[in-house]
């Protein structure tokens, strides 16, 4: 059964994880979070704020910093003694002076905060000016080595731990089952319906469980040519065809799926850019392995497609893939034939998304998400191998 106690056992293998990796970058990593502009916080808690969230991390504690209003979001981390103590405060003031506090008992050690260089790391780089400006003040005063967090958090969040490649696998899960729920419903997506009313539907059934990891897109007719489209008042006709982006963050993991659709009859010309999709999806899932560049499996994309006869530079406009794990395009590099100069590591989870495009007329992408240990590359969900009519 999926349920809070496996979140706590992801958030106990983060935290085993960050603490071994100070030891070789400082001897603590604060994060301070205003709503959801620094995942970081729900890498380290499992939760996001509406307002300011702190959170300091060293080898044997962890400090946290709540508004009086949100202070019930941390009781799962309480109940489970996963925190050393926490600092309620209501209004800046006090969270100012509560910071202080924390601040004052690593005197003379070095701290890392998320105000790395975004091209390192842009997962690092959430910190406002203003904010550093106040750190380097308190460093200063409290004799604090300040430093940036831009290579801690590269290298914690780009692999994955064994709990969180496991909720990742749950997550995938439970979102096709949203999506295979819908479709399997006579007339849930017909003809007359808008893309707004699709990507409405499938909202509401994603925050039975958890929320959407990234704004859905359906993308139909001549719309499915943009790859990041928005959804729109546009009305599905009888042959039409359309494709669902969309993704759940559950377990504090984030899926990420698309599939493509037709309403009616499938015209020869889909049936074959589709084969030529699925063919590229399939060929490149094969190249991902350990010690491989990641510019091999979008470069076997690309080679499968010239083979059907498509032209990648001028129809795959995008690469193959990226990270996944607590943000939808999570820590790493993407799979991209770009990217030569680095090799796959063991443990991360990446999607995989060939598509073909035809500016004006339409567009066809499939996108499934894989997990890559040290024994195997496993395919957490599998494109259709024909197009789905409905």
């Amino acid at each position: 059964m999926v349920n809070d106690k496996f979140l706590i056992e992801v958030l106990q293998s983060r935290l085993k994880r960050a603490r071994k990796l100070l030891e070789k970058y400082g001897d603590s990593w604060l994060v301070l979070s205003v709503g959801t502009n620094d995942t970081n916080i729900d890498y380290l808690l499992g939760v996001h704020a509406h307002g300011l969230m702190g959170a300091l991390l060293s080898r044997d504690e962890l400090h946290v910093l709540v508004g009086r209003l949100e202070r019930s979001f941390i009781r799962h981390l309480e109940e489970n003694k996963l925190i050393s103590d926490i600092h309620v405060f209501y209004g800046y003031g006090e969270f100012e002076k509560e910071l202080k506090k924390i601040i004052a008992e690593y005197s003379g050690k070095r701290i890392l905060a998320n105000f790395a260089s975004f091209e390192l790391c842009s997962h690092a780089a959430s910190l406002s000016y203003t904010f550093v400006r106040k750190l380097m003040h308190m460093a200063e005063d409290y004799e604090i080595e300040l430093r940036p967090s831009g290579r801690f958090v590269y290298e914690l969040r780009q692999t994955k731990t064994r709990e969180e490649l496991l909720a990742l696998e749950y997550s995938v899960s439970e979102t096709m089952k949203i999506l295979d729920s819908i479709i399997s419903e006579s007339n849930a997506i017909k003809p007359g319906m808008t893309e707004r009313e699709i990507a409405a539907r499938i909202y509401s059934e994603i925050y039975r469980l958890g929320e959407p990891s990234f704004e859905i897109i359906v993308a139909s007719g001549p719309n499915t040519a943009n790859p990041h489209h928005i959804t729109s008042d546009r009305k599905l006709r009888t042959n039409d065809i359309f494709y669902i982006d969309f993704g759940m963050r559950y377990l504090t993991m984030s899926s990420d799926i698309t599939r493509f659709f037709v309403v009616g009859n499938i015209p020869n010309e889909i049936k074959q850019v589709y084969e030529a999709v699925v063919a590229a999806q399939n060929e490149s899932i094969k190249a991902i392995k350990v010690g491989a560049a990641f510019s091999e499996p979008d470069n076997t994309a690309r080679e499968t497609f010239k083979a059907y006869g498509y032209d990648p530079e001028k129809h795959f406009i995008h690469s193959l893939g990226h990270a996944l794990g607590v943000d939808v395009h999570d820590v790493g590099p993407p799979l991209s034939h770009r990217v030569t100069n680095k090799k796959i590591p063991e443990n991360i989870a990446y999607t995989v998304e060939p598509a073909l495009y035809f500016e004006g007329k339409y567009g066809i992408r499939l996108e499934d998400d894989v997990v890559l240990t040290k024994k195997e590359v496993k395919r957490l969900v599998r494109s259709p191998e024909e197009p789905v009519c409905l």
